[in-house]
């Protein structure tokens, strides 16, 4: 792993953070001076810790040597650089597996701390069986109705993601975020289903982005060919031109695109997601599964564009 970022000045790099799984190591004597094995050298135990391999390299090994547990990055660090003109911001390092899963919820054992938000106040339940492409899964039953004179749910219900998924996750752009869903109660009719002009699929909110003022996102149900009570496997790219739309937070303004600045604040300050489970006019029992966010093979050297990097939140983006 080489955090040597600036081509043109001589830089150093301090580790500010440590992972929580898995071991952070200075390359030895031998490997930084003449390329030799063996190249781990001593473990990088506390911070923050200067960086003293050439060119700021640094070992991150694994407890279990490319294994892919299917929960997630198996850890992130973060670390600041300094060179003569100054010190940056602290940077954060992704520990992913070959998949390229960040986080996700699989349900084998738990809810894993999932809710709901709307209208529905049952919460969610675990499942341990099977059913079609659902294995161990959240199920939720709507419980209330309100409809208006056209005949419509005026108030839906949503899964409510938990903390896991929250903040920084900018590593997601370029890359996709995958769910199934599913029901085993309900009346899909096409006479029963809701409206999908108006209806995100799913929503992510970041409080404080644009000053503090919170952008809200969301990715129209309609550009998804909607949903039935069958089993779908949902993939929405994570970009600002694959159909995700702004809240104007005026009712009487339609949904606008994102620019890509606004689209990298949101992603690198989460504090909320939520995916849709109301997709009718009555009650209806639907289940989640495979939720997962999955980053994208990096653009030569990073991940997040250049132009979105001068802060960690991306505030002062540029592109």
């Amino acid at each position: 792993m080489n955090l040597y970022t600036c081509y043109n000045l001589k830089t150093s790099a301090t580790i500010t953070s440590l992972p929580d799984s898995g071991i952070l190591f200075q390359l030895s004597h031998n490997s930084n001076k003449h390329g030799y094995d063996p190249k781990i050298g001593t473990p990088i135990v506390s911070v923050p810790c200067k960086v003293t391999g050439r060119n700021s390299r640094i070992i991150y090994q694994r407890p279990n040597y490319d294994r892919d547990l299917g929960t997630g990055q198996w850890g992130r660090f973060t670390y600041y650089s300094t060179d003569k003109e100054g010190e940056s911001l602290d940077g954060t390092v992704v520990l992913v597996p070959p998949s390229g899963l960040v986080v996700g919820s699989s349900f084998l054992s738990s809810s894993e701390e999932w809710s709901t938000t709307g209208n529905q106040k049952n919460g969610v339940i675990h499942d341990r069986t099977s059913r079609g492409i659902m294995n161990h899964f959240i199920f939720a039953t709507d419980d209330s109705l309100n409809i208006n004179q056209v005949g419509n749910d005026i108030d839906v219900w949503y899964f409510k993601l938990p903390s896991k998924f929250l903040g920084w996750q900018s590593i997601v752009y370029r890359g996709q975020f995958k769910f199934d869903l599913s029901s085993f109660g309900g009346d899909f009719s096409k006479e029963r289903q809701n409206p999908s002009k108006g209806l995100n699929i799913v929503e992510i909110s970041c409080v404080k982005c644009n000053m503090n003022d919170g952008i809200n996102i969301g990715f129209p149900l309609s550009e998804t060919k909607g949903f039935d009570g069958t089993s779908k496997s949902f993939a929405l790219n994570m970009t600002e031109s694959s159909g995700w739309l702004k809240d104007p937070k005026n009712s009487l303004l339609e949904w606008k695109v994102l620019t890509q600045c606004e689209f990298i604040e949101v992603l690198s300050g989460i504090s909320s997601i939520r995916i849709l489970g109301d997709f009718t006019t009555w009650y209806e029992c639907v289940s989640l599964d495979n939720v997962q966010l999955i980053t994208s093979k990096p653009l030569k050297r990073f991940q997040v564009p250049i132009c979105a990097q001068t802060t960690p939140d991306a505030r002062r983006c540029t592109c």
